[in-house]
């Protein structure tokens, strides 16, 4: 019953938590919200940090991008308190080989154009880096959420199967639910937060005075 090794049984479970992930829950949208909680505090940190005189979106952005990302950690481990009482049916699959793992599928120019007669060469150049920042930030969120389910499934596995799995087999250790969340999105968050440095230096050789994306915005609107 419990012939296989804690890693075949780790990619067991993980496969089998993501089948009921994907068929009982809604992964994507949890992770769009959990997201857009994490939006809302990387704002609230950058204003209260602008607040208390950080003025600098080149330093304060980043650092709001690492206080919301854990925020987000916090909130993962909230979600998975919340289902605690119902994966334990992807846990005894697992456990007890409960029948078969399901297999899973992979997983304006007009304006524009006024804004390049508004602006100089240079300008133009430093509005083209925040934009590209901004969409590159934009899609690494989508692709978190396009990922949700097997992050999700990492989360719950590591955080719940896999500690049941252990217990069962008199094992010590095992890991813990952050090791997956940190290992799937470290580097989405590192890279966040460097593209939202990239875009405060350029907003802030744009628009010297600026100490908000707001003012940024304010400043070329009454320019073009």
């Amino acid at each position: 019953m419990m012939a296989d090794d804690p890693s075949r049984l780790r990619e067991k479970a993980l496969r089998a938590v993501e089948a009921w992930l994907r068929n009982r829950e809604w992964p994507r949208f949890h992770m769009l919200v959990m997201l857009a909680l994490t939006g809302a505090a990387g704002f609230l940190f950058s204003f209260l940090m602008l607040k208390s005189g950080i003025d600098s979106m080149a330093i304060r952005y980043p650092l709001a991008v690492a206080l919301s990302y854990l925020v987000f950690l916090l909130l993962l481990r909230v979600w998975m308190s919340g289902l605690l009482p119902d994966v334990g049916d992807a846990c005894d699959q697992v456990l007890y080989n409960a029948g078969p793992v399901p297999e899973l599928d992979g997983a304006g120019g007009e304006i524009a154009g006024e804004a390049a007669g508004a602006l100089d060469f240079d300008e133009l150049v430093l509005v083209l880096i925040v934009l590209a920042a901004l969409c590159a930030g934009l899609a690494i969120c989508l692709y978190i959420v396009w990922t949700a389910p097997a992050l999700l499934a990492e989360v719950l596995v590591d955080g719940v199967v896999m500690t049941a799995i252990y217990r069962k087999m008199r094992i010590a250790g095992g890991q813990y639910w952050v090791y997956g969340a940190l290992r799937r999105t470290w580097i989405p968050a590192l890279v966040l937060a460097g593209l939202f440095a990239i875009a405060g230096v350029a907003m802030q050789a744009l628009v010297p005075h600026a100490h908000s994306i707001g003012q940024v915005v304010s400043s070329l609107s009454a320019r073009i």
